[in-house]
């Protein structure tokens, strides 16, 4: 490795690093809820119990990836603490995310710009985006898809044709869909692209490259999913189930979804981005970039079919955002040659970064960074408030609530108890109880169930399913309607909580008022956590 790379790893190391110390500084963690159901899955699985939501009820497939479940087990059994290795697993992954989509563009490149430096320059406008770090951070797999994503391609263009390179290739896109599913879809690019010069519609040639290419794939992901096909007794996982079957309603709101994430990706400052891109030729295309190029172009379309997803920051569109910005690179160094604007290369440079920059830094990423600065210099970490206006209360920030509310349920309730909630992660990791999901990402039955038409107009992916009698028919000890910490008890849940279908259902029902009564705990400094409580158990 050239002294100019290993600069390029060490600065992207020490940029996502000290970004998420910042955070941490301010924030009670950088965790995403959903982060802490592969946590529960992890030690469950390490604990003995298989791969099962709650101990003693049968397996569900109630996690987004197995390949990154594996490397938390496996952290489990070395006995790190999953939380810090899931945050340190990010930064690493973020770091060689970009790392790797600078390699690749100087493999494209290198040869045909007057301005190399335009693949460095491409590589640090990515990492601005306040999506990188923040998803660095998350717990989630998305920055480990993210990497190996790109360590997938990497190998792809890198690689020669013989038998034994391409049976890697195979192998590395197996491993890729292992991580994500919809990856799939990246492998038969990635075949079509290998039959590029012998492929027509009226007639498929396949020779020996594409055999054992296609081979390679199969006896890795074939050999997975027939398992956990057989295991889980479904063809997808069961996310997929309670997150889709929305129609025209669903593709709307992945549509909606995906202006959304572009929009979250650099704001305002996709202004100087699109001016530079117009400088963008069609004979710049290499056959590589074009390929590369239409896997990003698939993974949009995919994202818009299967209704897009509810978190912030366009975490299904992040992983192939750098072979969207393939055809960067070419247009700004066109952008760095033109004369009109008597600059040199690198004034243009430094002000396209200098006005990214104060564009960006109002972003909420960097906010929390500064204000976790300056805890560390005044030696103090406060407890972070934020006002919700739409449930005009003021509120514990979302996840440290979260936090809390497992952890109190931890010291009030048994392990064997039941409780029914919406969402599950910190709470079902924090508390070790028993735990239904009302929405039901680990749930088939609710997974399964038909949307109601009310509620697939308000489309919200992975929360617009929920069945109230179903939840009843549990009869679990103590259910959670209201999703946040309240200064005073709240018994009626807020508009925003009963926009969940479970518990819109279970409010209006009869037999929950006659079964349960409010419940509510005071957990610190005066707020409330609100539960309602079975009266014959």
């Amino acid at each position: 490795m050239t002294k100019t790379k290993i600069i390029i790893f060490g600065s992207l190391v020490a940029y996502f690093a000290i970004l998420n110390f910042l955070r941490l500084n301010y924030l009670n963690t950088t965790f995403l809820d959903d982060a802490y159901i592969f946590l529960r899955y992890a030690e469950n699985i390490f604990d003995g119990y298989g791969f099962v939501w709650n101990i003693n009820e049968p397996p569900v497939e109630g996690y987004t990836s197995f390949f990154y479940l594996v490397t938390l087990i496996i952290a489990k059994f070395l006995s790190i603490d999953l939380e810090m290795f899931a945050i340190l697993l990010g930064i690493i992954s973020s770091t060689l995310t970009l790392f790797l989509a600078y390699l690749i563009y100087d493999n494209l490149y290198s040869k045909n710009l007057d301005h190399p430096s335009a693949n460095l320059i491409t590589v640090i406008i990515l990492a601005l985006s306040p999506s990188y770090p923040y998803w660095s951070g998350a717990g989630m797999e998305t920055a480990f898809y993210s990497m190996f994503l790109m360590l997938t391609i990497y190998f792809f263009l890198r690689l020669s044709n013989s038998s034994r390179e391409v049976f890697i290739k195979g192998v590395f896109f197996g491993l890729l869909c292992i991580i994500r599913f919809e990856a799939v879809l990246f492998f038969l690019a990635a075949l079509v692209y290998l039959m590029k010069d012998h492929f027509a519609f009226k007639k498929i040639q396949i020779n020996k490259t594409e055999l054992i290419f296609s081979a390679a794939f199969i006896l890795i992901f074939g050999i997975y999913f027939i398992w956990r096909w057989n295991f889980f007794g479904f063809f997808l996982p069961n996310t997929f189930y309670a997150k889709t079957g929305g129609g025209l309603q669903q593709m709307m709101g992945g549509f909606l979804y995906m202006i959304k994430a572009l929009r979250s990706f650099y704001g305002f400052a996709w202004i100087p981005l699109i001016i530079v891109i117009f400088f963008f030729k069609k004979n710049m295309f290499l056959e590589s970039g074009i390929f590369l190029f239409s896997i990003g172009l698939v993974s949009i379309v995919t994202t818009i079919l299967i209704g897009g997803d509810h978190f912030h920051l366009g975490r299904f569109v992040l992983p192939v955002l750098p072979l969207i910005f393939i055809i960067f690179p070419p247009a700004l160094d066109r952008f760095l040659s033109i004369k009109a604007l008597k600059l040199k290369a690198y004034h243009k440079v430094t002000a396209l970064l200098v006005v990214l920059f104060l564009l960006l830094v109002i972003k909420p990423v960097y906010q929390e960074s500064y204000k976790g600065f300056l805890n560390l210099m005044e030696g103090k970490k406060e407890t972070l408030v934020v006002y919700d206006k739409e449930a005009e209360t003021n509120i514990i920030e979302w996840q440290n609530g979260f936090n809390i509310m497992g952890k109190t349920l931890k010291r009030i309730a048994s392990k064997d108890e039941y409780i029914a909630v919406v969402p599950i992660g910190a709470i079902g990791y924090l508390s070790k109880i028993n735990v239904i999901d009302m929405v039901g990402l680990v749930d088939p039955v609710i997974a399964h169930e038909q949307f109601s038409p009310h509620a697939v107009r308000k489309w919200t992916p992975g929360h617009t399913k929920g069945d109230g009698k179903y939840i009843l028919s549990r009869k679990p000890k103590y259910i959670q309607l209201t999703d946040y910490l309240t200064r005073k008890p709240l018994e009626k849940p807020h508009n925003r909580s009963t926009q969940f279908v479970s518990v819109k259902e279970l409010w209006e029902s009869e037999e929950f008022h006659q079964d349960y009564e409010f419940y509510p705990i005071e957990v610190i400094d005066g707020w409330y956590y609100n539960l309602f409580k079975r009266k014959y158990f």
